[in-house]
């Protein structure tokens, strides 16, 4: 279990920058996009204000189906 509490503690740091990163760039895209209404956009403009919640997300599901699966009590 040691071992997946290194690899979130690592994956939290590149998230972090890739959600830095994201937030940067995704202005740049959503002109190209097309309209502001139009769900594409949309969709683009909310990935970027969440994208940092969601990867945290992921990787607390990771961290748990870890401890699951190392546990000994998975599905059997």
């Amino acid at each position: 279990m040691f071992g997946v509490y290194i690899r979130a503690a690592i994956t939290i740091g590149i998230a972090v920058v890739s959600a830095a990163i994201l937030q940067f760039v995704i202005p740049f895209l959503l002109p190209y996009q097309g309209p502001e209404d139009e769900l594409l956009y949309q969709s683009f403009a909310t990935l970027a204000d969440n994208a940092l919640f969601i990867m945290l997300l992921g990787i607390a599901a990771a961290v748990m189906a870890g401890a699951i699966t190392q546990s000994g009590r998975g599905v059997r």
